[in-house]
């Protein structure tokens, strides 16, 4: 039986990557997908999510739900590099018939399916995740998992050098999540950074005959022009890895640990770990990645090739 997963997305490109591999990918079910602030506003994240639909047309069409920005001074987006509009401002068109309900309704919906709460995959900022704990706490706390890509644990962030973006974002709310006790598993910028894309794996999406390779080909060499962080002519896949550790735990290493989220000040949103005896505290926190293969399997379930390591 394939995991049934929700995905709360702030619809950049490597959201739509990550989006595209769970999609493709037989050992997952996408029951739902919530738009949040943060690569793009939420008007925009929540458009791209139709977007992509349109551009992927999927066998079965998701519930849809429009979630929550953030506010503040000093907060930042990533349209310096996804583009105004989150996906390299290409020209796919909206979708017209887009009609996203309360992002609550499909966290609801979601996790009262009569085969099984699903599992949650937070690929941006945590503001809708810490919104349903402090709601409807005894509803999230029965998700098998919660996969939150975020946070720098042992390495730079990608905001002011300390800070990682979806945590700078909603500092709040990452505290608020990783301290519930909750059963996280955090795929931090710490093993991301091993994953990129060159123009050479941008040829094989083009050349898959795939309506998601040629959609995915078409969205991230903006990306490679205008990011700095793997260099030139690179694109780090930093959201895939969240759902690749649902679909290859093998590819992974892992560790227990608390880890704390500095919530004000400017370091709010930066991660240090800590050891704790006590159980509840701890999250499982990935720190390494078979990146060769990793990025073999990714490549072959977008592009619908048969052999997976």
């Amino acid at each position: 039986m394939p995991t049934p997963i929700l995905i709360d997305t702030d619809m950049g490109v490597d959201d739509a990557v990550a989006i595209a591999l769970a999609f493709m990918a037989r050992d997952l079910d996408v029951r739902g997908i919530v738009s949040v602030g943060g690569n793009v506003d939420l008007q925009q994240a929540t458009a791209n999510v139709g977007r992509l639909l349109r551009a992927v047309e999927p066998a079965r069409r998701p519930l849809v739900g429009r979630g929550l920005d953030q506010s503040g001074d000093g907060l930042t987006n990533a349209t310096h590099v996804f583009g105004r509009d989150g996906f390299g401002e290409c020209d796919r068109k909206a979708d017209e018939g887009l009609e996203p309900v309360d992002f609550r309704d499909v966290y609801r919906a979601a996790l009262d399916d009569p085969a099984g709460p699903a599992t949650i995959v937070a690929i941006g900022p945590l503001t809708n995740v810490a919104v349903m704990l402090r709601e409807d706490a005894t509803r999230i706390r029965t998700v098998p998992r919660i996969v939150v890509m975020g946070g720098a644990l042992w390495c730079k962030g990608n905001v002011r050098d300390v800070v990682e973006f979806n945590f700078h974002r909603d500092p709040a709310a990452a505290a608020d999540v990783l301290s519930a006790g909750l059963p996280v598993t955090l795929v931090p910028l710490d093993v991301t950074r091993f994953v990129t894309l060159d123009a050479s794996h941008v040829a094989r999406l083009a050349a898959s005959g795939t309506r998601v390779g040629e959609f995915l080909a078409e969205i991230i060499p903006y990306v490679m022009e205008h990011s700095t962080e793997a260099g030139k002519g690179r694109f780090v896949v930093h959201d895939a890895l969240a759902v690749g550790a649902l679909l290859w735990p093998q590819l992974f290493l892992k560790t227990g640990v608390a880890v704390e989220v500095s919530r004000d000040g400017t370091i709010a949103g930066q991660t240090r770990p800590r050891i704790s005896a006590m159980q509840d505290q701890r999250i499982d926190v990935l720190t390494a990645v078979n990146a060769a293969d990793f990025l073999e399997n990714m490549l072959e379930t977008l592009c619908q090739e048969e052999f997976v390591v």
